[in-house]
Formats: structure tokens, C-alpha cells, sequence
């Protein structure tokens, strides 16, 4: 891998592309990188070999689903339920989060977004006051719902702005939703591209991640 890096870079010719900055040739911090880079490849891939269970993301998101007893509500509940979720998500700001979560999650709700997972309203209110300390804008419009049994799929999109940057990200995803009699979310599991949503936008590992994207 490090000679295929090596390779690339002088395939470049003079200016070196990395993760939005520019570098000539030859300069030493290519070389710190590129050894930098080989260092990380070769960490994962001496985890990879280590002899540690596969990391099964399923699991718990399996058994939530086996232990939450989600209902099928009444078109009425539903038309409601869905309504208070659409709002809710179309503009999250800490005072929203403080007046509306009681809402919207059961006590017990069991969440996960794809990068973090949580127990609890109290556990998911905490998390997202914390996520709009670095947010400057976090909307999201829902863009259809479908329902299979009792599981809800809401598809949407989703736009962030963390604050200090002028940058709007705009991802898409799929939120599978259960509920509980009163209409409050019992289980939510999100399902998006978590890298291009988020780690690709944070400094020096998002632009690792760039570049590599751009080589495949």
C-alpha cells in the first residue's frame, strides 16, 4: 500500500492534492504522511489478524427489536405520531429538544444513529443538546413513510451546518421507527452513510478520507 501511495503521488506531477490542501513534490510532509498512513494501515491490519470476535453491529439492534413491544396504531394515533416526528426533525434546536422530547420518546427508547448507540429518553436528550453545541443548523425533512407491521420507515434528508463552518452537509437516510400504545417511539435505528455525513467533514481525518475516496 505505501508504494501504491508513493506511486500515485509521483504520477502527479509536481503539486500533490490532499484532502483539499496543496503540496509540492518532494517536500518532507508528503513523506510524514505517506509514513503516517502506512503506520495506520499497517495498526488495522494487525487488528484485523488479532484474534478478537467480529464486531456485530446487529446484535443489539436484533435483540431491542425482540424485546420492545411495538404496536400497530390506529390511523388516527399514526397520523399523529408521525406528525410530531416530521416537526420535530424539521428543526432541532436546544430548545426544541427541551420541550418536545417528552413527546416524541418513550422513557425506555432504545436509539441509534449509526454512530452512537443509547438507553433511555434522558440518554437521547443529553446526547442531542451535546451534538447542537457544534451545530449550528440540523433540519431534517421527511420525505415519505412507509409502515410494515408495526415498524414505521421514515426516508428523509437531512441538512447540518456545524457552527465555524459555512458548510451545509446534506445526507439521506431511512429511520426505522417502532411504537409504543401512546403513540411514543420505543425503538428508532438509523440507517445512513454516517462517513460521508459526518467524518468525512472533520479536520485532518476527513481529508484522509476524501482522498482515499478519490482513488477508488
Amino acid at each position: 500500500m505505501y508504494e501504491l501511495l508513493s506511486g500515485h503521488i509521483a504520477r502527479m506531477g509536481s503539486n500533490v492534492k490532499f484532502g483539499g490542501f496543496h503540496f509540492s513534490k518532494g517536500v518532507v510532509w508528503c513523506e510524514v504522511m505517506l509514513n503516517f498512513l502506512a503506520l495506520l494501515l499497517a495498526v488495522v491490519g494487525l487488528s484485523a489478524c488479532a484474534s478478537h470476535p467480529p464486531t456485530d453491529t446487529a446484535t443489539a439492534y436484533s435483540a431491542a427489536q425482540v424485546s420492545m413491544k411495538a404496536v400497530v396504531l390506529s390511523p388516527e394515533k399514526e397520523a399523529e405520531a408521525v406528525l410530531r416526528f416530521k416537526n420535530f426533525y424539521k428543526d432541532v434546536t436546544p430548545t426544541t429538544v427541551r420541550e418536545q422530547i417528552a413527546g416524541i420518546y418513550s422513557e425506555d427508547a432504545w436509539f441509534n444513529d449509526s454512530l452512537k448507540t443509547l438507553n433511555g429518553r434522558t440518554a437521547v436528550q443529553d446526547y442531542f443538546l451535546k451534538t447542537l453545541e457544534h451545530a449550528e443548523v440540523f433540519q431534517t425533512q421527511v420525505d415519505d413513510v412507509a409502515r410494515s407491521g408495526s415498524n414505521y420507515y421514515f426516508r428523509w434528508t437531512m441538512d447540518v451546518r456545524f457552527k465555524g463552518s459555512k458548510e451545509t452537509i446534506r445526507t439521506i437516510g431511512i429511520s426505522h421507527l417502532c411504537f409504543d400504545s401512546s403513540g411514543l417511539i420505543i425503538l428508532h435505528q438509523d440507517f445512513w452513510d454516517s462517513t460521508s455525513g459526518f467524518f468525512q467533514h472533520l479536520p485532518v481525518i476527513g481529508g484522509v478520507i476524501r482522498w482515499v475516496k478519490s482513488l477508488l
